[in-house]
């Protein structure tokens, strides 16, 4: 690498060979020999050449999906071989492993009556093993671990990492073996981030310069060593010293240790969750204590008036009654400290495996059943395709009939933006009520149902076809909801993932508690103006501005991918996700930050815009 430019900055390279790396949403390369100029301007950056030069163009395809099927029983043994097979996908075993283009999808499983393995997927070698008791609870554990390793999982009676120069580390500390786990995949993940800078991208990087007092190694020579060599020189440092200087690891998944769930583990793994084992008898389907507060405050009957009206239908009829599909439950930490749940079948992964990219424009429908609604369908449909660089095609429907909803819901589509009433029984339409369990196949990729008791209903779609869409437990009160779907909307046309949109409309109102996810939480509708979706997080106002930057992942930015905010003093680069420190900037430098793109600030619960801030009048 012999050259960075930034933004705000441009470089002249003389004559001589050179491949120009062109991050995006797409990985592009262009190969030039000649010299070479690049700067930019408001809009967009340039590249020119000392003459007229031959240019070959590259893209590298991202490994996103699995490319093999591997079947299992559910013997525990059975599924050790099948995880030790996800290392298959990685494109590196050295530390660059840590870039999620250098980690592929691990190949898919499914269950059936004996164990078969592409003769295609080849185990890397790695040298290190992972030990642990034949029990489906402790191979689910460290199935992510695995994955990243490219580890081998065998037997044994006490759960322990070897490797092969006859190290070992145990796998149940103070706190229990999931929590050992956890901490010891966190452990290698952020030092690998770490030593990378001295591997074939050394750029630099925030967490690097905080952290490197306490290391007691140096970084290049540790890039270079063997990978089981890394791993006996990163825990040589004490977990508690790094720990502080950790990007945030916000996501973790629970599931139950039954059969059925091992079909997941690919998925969750891909991701780099960490897995929390769940009792039999829990009910991960439960709201956790912020949604059960949101119910409880907005389903008094002293918070409902008549001006004030509960998106809710008479429901003394009883509901039907159906069978769900297992789940698990993906659980986001939230800037605002409270969780965004999801509730998802395997289909939602399944789903997006088959969905592919469209050419048309980003279709989405826009449907509203009451015409008390008209002032979030009015503010929505003022929302979506506001981007001129993204093609939107945005319909809106009223007062649909059942066959009608049926055929929207039928019809290949990217997002479906429901205001009405739901229940029990379905879908409110203007000659009765649908239920999406008697859908056979829904076409719409994703969708945000803002009614009252849409969980259900929701989590229907999702087995149907959908991949993922954000949907309400309870009541919910008619002001609080155009609030809180405006603002969902606004994110998701920014092109935040369904977790990170819902993440900041909490800050609304307290009935954005009341809101959760049914499939992938990381379901996109478009893509970020800024490549990596972030919100800006006002303190305070004044001759400074204190600010600081918090960082999504999502489906083109995943964990352990780099994001530089260029926010005044902050030079540097931080991992995804995460948070820069607070800096303090002067008015005319957060006026250029806020030009950059469209992206939310939050000031306290207050959500604004970046084009509609007026720094002068703050």
């Amino acid at each position: 690498m012999v050259a960075e430019v930034k933004p705000d900055q441009q470089a002249f390279l003389p004559d001589g060979k050179y491949t120009l790396d062109l991050s995006g949403p797409l990985k592009v390369y262009a190969h030039v020999k000649d010299s070479v100029q690049v700067y930019s301007d408001t809009e967009r950056t340039h590249v020119s050449f000392g003459k007229t030069s031959s240019v070959i163009v590259g893209a590298r395809s991202r490994h996103t999906r699995p490319a093999r099927t591997i079947t299992t029983t559910s013997d525990p043994v059975d599924v050790m071989q099948t995880v030790s097979m996800f290392g298959s996908a990685l494109k590196t075993t050295t530390a660059e492993r840590s870039y999620p283009t250098l980690r592929g999808h691990p190949p898919a499983v499914k269950l059936g009556s004996e164990l078969a393995i592409p003769s295609e997927l080849k185990q890397p070698k790695t040298g290190i093993e992972i030990e642990v008791p034949l029990t489906l609870e402790h191979v689910f554990v460290v199935a992510p671990l695995a994955y990243y390793l490219g580890a081998k999982i065998v037997p044994g009676s006490v759960p322990q990492l070897t490797t092969e120069t006859g190290y070992n580390r145990t796998l149940i500390g103070e706190r229990g073996f999931e929590s050992t786990v956890r901490r010891i995949l966190k452990h290698v993940f952020f030092l690998d981030c770490i030593v990378r800078t001295e591997g074939i991208t050394p750029l630099p990087l925030r967490e690097q310069n905080a952290v490197e007092s306490v290391l007691d190694f140096e970084i290049e020579p540790v890039y270079k060593q063997s990978l089981p060599k890394q791993l006996e020189t990163y825990f040589s440092v004490p977990f508690s010293a790094i720990k502080p200087y950790f990007s945030e690891w916000r996501l973790e998944t629970k599931l139950k240790p039954k059969k059925e769930f091992v079909e997941f583990l690919p998925f969750i793994s891909n991701s780099l969750s960490t897995i929390n084992i769940q009792s039999e008898s829990e009910d991960i389907q439960s709201p956790n204590g912020d949604q059960a507060q949101a119910i409880s405050e907005f389903t008094r009957s002293n918070l409902i008036r008549s001006t004030d009206p509960v998106r809710s239908n008479d429901t003394s009829s009883n509901p039907i009654v159906e069978s769900t599909p297992p789940t698990i439950q993906q659980v986001w930490n939230s800037q605002n400290t409270s969780e965004i749940v999801s509730t998802t079948p395997l289909s939602a992964f399944e789903n997006s495996i088959g969905r592919n990219p469209r050419s048309d424009p980003i279709e989405i429908q826009v449907v509203c059943n009451d015409l008390d609604m008209h002032k979030e369908l009015k503010s929505v449909n003022n929302i979506y395709g506001s981007r001129e660089e993204l093609p939107f095609d945005v319909t809106v429907h009223h007062d649909v009939t059942i066959n009608e909803l049926e055929q929207l819901l039928t019809t290949e589509s990217d997002f479906l933006h429901y205001i009405g009433h739901i229940d029990g029984n379905g879908f409110q339409c203007s000659d009765g009520k649908l239920n999406a369990s008697e859908i056979e196949k829904v076409s719409v990729k994703a969708f945000l149902l803002n009614a009252c008791q849409s969980h259900n209903q929701g989590l229907h779609l999702v087995e149907a076809g959908s991949i993922g869409g954000i949907v309400t437990l309870g009541d919910v009160v008619n002001s609080g909801a155009v609030r809180v779907g405006s603002t969902i909307a606004q994110l998701l046309n920014q092109g935040f993932p369904l977790y990170g949109a819902l993440s900041i409309a909490k800050n609304e109102s307290i009935i954005g508690k009341q809101y959760l996810i049914v499939g992938d939480g990381m379901t996109t509708i478009a893509q970020s103006e800024t490549e990596v979706p972030n919100s800006c997080v006002v303190k305070n106002i004044g001759d400074k501005i204190s600010a600081e930057i918090y960082i999504y992942d999502s489906v083109q930015a995943k964990v352990g991918s780099l994001f530089t905010p260029h926010l005044g003093p902050i030079d540097s680069y931080h991992l995804v996700p995460g948070k820069t420190q607070e800096v303090q900037v002067g008015r005319d430098q957060f006026r250029d930050f806020l030009a950059q793109g469209k992206f939310p600030v939050l000031f306290g619960e207050s959500v604004c815009w970046s084009d509609e801030i007026h720094i002068d009048t703050q």
